[in-house]
């Protein structure tokens, strides 16, 4: 695609993502989007085939960057210990951001609701997170720098303890979510994990 058309269409992404974190997927309309973006309907189709491509496209193009640049913030070689709170704190500060957090909060109200294309690009998300921090905890235990565990169960309750942190405090707006400092959240979850809540664990 020429960088003409390349810059259109990052810009159409760009003002299409503004639109749906404002009115949701379902209360978006084609030309709603176009109007944003300053196009016509028209032009609109010519890069995207309908509203579920735009959204797809847009869902995917944000997470391949967001991912990206997740990875690129954190040192793979840290031991647990220093890598756990690196990574949770890159990736609650990620989805924290404005335009991350709305686009979230989105995906979170609408889940039930959205096509299914849309959901397996979620789905794809999720897994290519959890898929990377288990494959750092089964490194390690092969260093021997933590003990042989189920890496699937630990790196659930790392990511659960902060996708929990952020719903509560970005959609549910709870009070004493919204007041903990995320690098104590990061910091507790990562030291349950690590070191659990028994004397001597």
């Amino acid at each position: 695609m020429p960088p003409r058309d390349e810059e259109r269409r990052t810009h159409i992404l760009d003002a299409a993502q503004h639109v749906f974190a404002t009115k949701g997927f379902r209360g978006a309309s084609v030309k709603e989007l176009a109007q944003a973006a300053g196009v016509s309907p028209g032009l609109l189709y010519w890069y995207f085939r309908d509203k579920v491509d735009l959204f797809t496209s847009l869902l995917a193009e944000r997470i391949n960057t967001g991912f990206g640049e997740l990875t690129g913030q954190v040192s793979f070689d840290l031991p647990p210990e220093q890598f756990l709170p690196q990574f949770g704190r890159s990736y609650v500060e990620l989805l924290n951001r404005p335009a991350n957090a709305a686009l979230f909060k989105m995906l979170i109200s609408n889940a039930a609701t959205m096509p299914d294309v849309i959901r397996q690009v979620e789905s794809g998300m999720i897994e290519r997170v959890l898929g990377t921090v288990q494959g750092y905890l089964g490194r390690q235990i092969e260093l021997g720098r933590i003990r042989h565990c189920d890496t699937e169960m630990a790196v659930r309750t790392f990511m659960g303890g902060l996708i929990g942190y952020l719903l509560l405090s970005n959609i549910l707006q709870d009070e004493r979510a919204r007041a903990l400092p995320a690098e104590r959240l990061v910091d507790g979850v990562a030291d349950v994990v690590l070191h659990g809540i028994l004397p001597g664990a």
